[in-house]
């Protein structure tokens, strides 16, 4: 399943933290709204500029012809993705199930 990490200096690390875990449907639909570039099969490493940002993970059983394995930086603010990710959730918690 595509997961989202934030990360922030203020771990003091190069580690994210594990903020959103999607089906795939929930990946194409955040994927149509925010523009996202390839970073690679590793966490980007951050800066001492960097405020924040989130990536996205995809794995390996989750990908249709567009995509590849690996790590996509966001091309928004951390604070946009985090709106979606919270309306994610209150729309899970809505659907019977």
């Amino acid at each position: 399943m595509p997961n989202i990490y934030y990360c922030n200096g203020l771990a003091n690390n190069d580690l994210g933290i594990l903020r959103a875990v999607l089906s795939w449907e929930e990946c194409k639909s955040l994927l149509n709204l925010f523009s996202v570039q390839y970073a690679g099969f590793q966490l980007p490493a951050m800066t001492h500029r960097d405020q924040g940002f989130a990536v996205l993970n995809l794995l390996k059983g989750d990908l249709d012809d567009k995509w590849r394995v690996g790590f996509y930086s966001f091309d928004a603010d951390l604070l946009q993705i985090e709106e979606w990710v919270q309306t994610c959730v209150v729309s899970r918690n809505l659907t019977p199930g």
